[in-house]
């Protein structure tokens, strides 16, 4: 779906959060990613009322600029770290460290020692092992790590394979049915000179539509929240109910999502307080405030006779439709009379590099710019240097002003990292 800001002029020509985008590839060049400033503020306020700002930690592995670090420091969110380069570009851009949650199915030692040294909020830990290292290191450092254990709550969704994390053979968290996960508790319990034990973590999934996979998830975890506390009289302070919402017409809203794991908790609870309920989302926030520019740079029609548009980027900047079958919409700009329907490949030496397949857009034409919506997540971030292709800047848009947040690499970038 389009952002919020997007629009058509009387000539046919597309603004994008009240700039042309023909203005905008002018400027900037294409392909090019662009986003809707004042939508992305406005996401970020619906989740913040669904769930209190200080129970927010926007998904970094989404989309990670030094702009969004600023947009969501500023707004009182914290921020959901899977990776030491992704902690690290956070804590040297200024981030508050007491309000990042530092993920990873693999956390290097150094990734937990700096953690542990710069105070980091919350770490989740995935296995029994990484619990043994990390109160290690945290003994090292004479500090206590606040912690949160990722469970497994074997709950199936309606989604993507590759993005279903909370299935039975979904390798992220510690499983719940055959004991290990109430055994990794007693752990944590006893190491509690290193280890500020204070909740549960899940995540079934992304992308996902419906709330049947969330209220079970969530009632999975408060489940075995209270096997435990009958075991060892461990209540947590905290549960984190993950990321996941999809952005589809029919996804649920954040405070209706919200309301639902409250009850939901609640049943399972009776009269135990309800801990704190935070959440992790990343692309509900992202995706729709962002879109991709192209231009078209040649027609041609293939053997079978389907039509061909060729766009001068693809799946090194746009890598989700080859990755997980993605549909995105798109746009021509300028928009004529007349429809025709195509295939949007990219330039790459891939059959697979395709856009869209089997798609009606207004007559289009060699020069014509392509809008790609909902590009705000899981593009720029998952951006590869394929086919040596730069990687697109980012652009920031807000009352037709346009704030470069990145600029585009080049050969001189790529030349610095060679050793000869």
């Amino acid at each position: 779906m389009p952002p919020r800001h997007f629009s058509w002029d009387p000539s046919g020509g597309a603004s994008f959060a009240g700039a042309p985008v023909a203005g905008l590839a002018s400027a900037f060049g294409t392909p090019l990613y662009v986003y809707d400033e004042a939508d992305l503020s406005q996401r970020i306020d619906t989740y913040s009322q669904a769930f209190g700002a200080e129970n927010v930690a926007v998904a970094a592995k989404a989309f990670l600029t030094g702009r969004m670090l600023q947009m969501a420091q500023s707004a009182g969110l914290g921020l959901d770290v899977v990776s030491e380069g992704e902690l690290e570009f956070a804590l040297r851009l200024g981030f508050p460290p007491e309000r990042i949650i530092m993920h990873g199915l693999y956390k290097p030692v150094s990734a937990l020692r700096t953690a542990a040294r710069q105070g980091v909020g919350l770490v989740v830990v995935e296995s029994p092992g990484e619990v043994a290292e990390l109160v290690r290191i945290a003994r090292e450092e004479r500090c206590r790590v606040g912690v949160l254990l990722r469970l497994a709550p074997a709950v199936q969704v309606h989604t993507h394979p590759s993005l279903a994390t909370g299935a039975p053979a979904s390798q992220f968290g510690v499983p719940i049915a055959d004991g290990q996960a109430l055994e990794t508790v007693r752990e944590l319990l006893a190491a509690e000179d290193a280890i500020a034990f204070r909740g549960y973590h899940m995540h079934v999934g992304s992308q996902i539509t419906m709330l049947d996979p969330f209220v079970s998830g969530a009632q999975a975890v408060a489940e075995f929240l209270r096997t435990v506390s009958a075991e060892t009289g461990f209540w947590p302070e905290i549960l984190d109910l993950g990321g996941g919402l999809g952005i589809s017409g029919s996804s649920p809203s954040p405070a209706v999502l919200g309301s639902a794991y409250k009850v939901a908790i609640a049943q399972v609870l009776r009269d135990g307080p309800l801990p704190r309920l935070m959440t992790e989302p990343g692309r509900y926030i992202v995706a729709p405030p962002g879109a991709t520019i192209y231009r078209i740079v040649q027609r041609k029609t293939a053997a079978d006779g389907r039509t061909y548009l060729i766009v001068d980027g693809g799946m090194s900047d746009g890598p989700r439709p080859a990755l997980y079958g993605a549909e995105p919409d798109v746009a021509v700009s300028p928009r004529r009379d007349g429809e025709e329907r195509v295939d949007i490949a990219g330039m790459h030496c891939e059959s697979g590099d395709i856009l869209r397949r089997d798609v009606t857009i207004s007559r289009a034409e060699v020069g014509d710019l392509l809008v790609v919506f909902d590009t705000g997540a899981y593009n720029h971030s998952m951006a590869s240097h394929y086919n040596r292709v730069p990687v697109p800047p980012v652009v920031f848009v807000k009352d037709g002003v346009a704030r470069p947040a990145t600029r585009r690499d080049n050969l001189s970038d790529w030349l610095r990292l060679e050793v000869r």
